[in-house]
């Protein structure tokens, strides 16, 4: 396999682990909208079986309505978390493929043919992780849209019951895809650091693969210098911050 096709292969690592990356930051900050809507909600239930008293009925059910047009603004957001928990997966799911068409473009057999194997496998896997992401990605933006529509304040209060029911269930349903969403993106990020590292031994093998000799002797039998090759080769996407985990 030739070295451009390695070190190409290489950076498409690199941007599945950092599009990964950001899909889980996305992840953790519906966690955090999710748990906040679960409070509204509580707050917007126990003012919906308050207002069936005849005492500061009017009080309850104008609390009701202000609880859920909160929920309807963290659905709304929910929702746009959602978009782009997609985007970051999508953006994961090209540089996968890119990386799987860089390997599979030479067969020729040298001595990195276990670790680019290894790279192989660990992409091949970590593609069908990211590809079970995608549906959980769409229950989460439907799940939060359906609360939004439902999250409409009314003065009736059979309505008023009907309505923070249903906003209940579709809020309880995106909290759980969020919880199950963060369990896969664990698995992706895992795969992703492992294939990174292997993407970033073979990278420096082959960006050092032409033949030196020093002094008569032959040293293209020690690819890496004493202090053996980098963690990384790719810049990170932040100051001080490195883009990729070992």
């Amino acid at each position: 396999m030739k070295g451009r096709e390695v070190l190409a292969a290489a950076d498409a690592v690199f941007d599945a682990e950092r599009a990964l990356r950001r899909a889980a930051e996305t992840v953790d900050e519906l966690s955090d909208v999710a748990a906040s809507s679960l409070r509204v909600l509580h707050d917007a239930a126990s003012d919906a079986f308050y207002a069936h008293q005849e005492e500061r009925r009017d009080f309850h059910l104008e609390s009701a309505g202000e609880h859920l047009g909160r929920l309807r603004n963290r659905s709304g957001v929910m929702n746009e978390l959602g978009d782009d928990l997609t985007r970051h997966l999508t953006a994961a799911s090209g540089a996968i493929e890119r990386a799987g068409d860089e390997l599979g473009r030479g067969n020729d057999v040298d001595d990195r043919d276990v670790e680019i194997r290894a790279l192989r496998t660990q992409i091949d896997v970590l593609a069908e992780v990211v590809a079970l992401a995608r549906p959980v990605a769409d229950q989460i933006t439907r799940h939060a849209q359906h609360a939004a529509e439902s999250a409409t304040a009314t003065d009736a209060l059979m309505l008023l019951d009907s309505r923070v029911h249903d906003v209940s269930q579709e809020v309880t349903r995106a909290d759980q895809s969020v919880s199950m969403m963060r369990s896969v993106i664990e698995s992706a990020q895992s795969r992703a650091r492992t294939s990174a590292a292997l993407a970033g031994s073979l990278s420096y093998a082959a960006a050092h693969a032409p033949a030196c000799t020093s002094g008569g002797r032959d040293t293209t039998s020690q690819p890496w210098s004493s202090s053996g090759p980098p963690q990384q080769t790719h810049q990170p996407d932040k100051p001080g911050h490195s883009g990729i985990t070992i």
